[in-house]
């Protein structure tokens, strides 16, 4: 997880991995994404599963 004093993040997207298709997705705090993460790692072990930063500008625009 790296952060840039530029672009401060807030929000991580973590992703569970079917192969190249994502089959979960979901956005929240840094606190909240580790703890996400970690249980899906338990609940999918043999499936890759990602943790990308989100840039706060990102975050705060609606309809995403």
């Amino acid at each position: 997880m790296t952060e840039t004093l530029e672009t401060p993040t807030t929000h991580f997207r973590v992703r569970v991995w079917f192969g190249a298709h994502p089959i979960a997705d979901h956005t929240a705090t840094a606190d909240q994404a580790v703890q996400y993460e970690e249980a899906m790692q338990r609940r999918f072990a043999s499936l890759r599963v990602t943790s990308e930063p989100v840039p706060a500008d990102v975050v705060a625009r609606p309809g995403r």
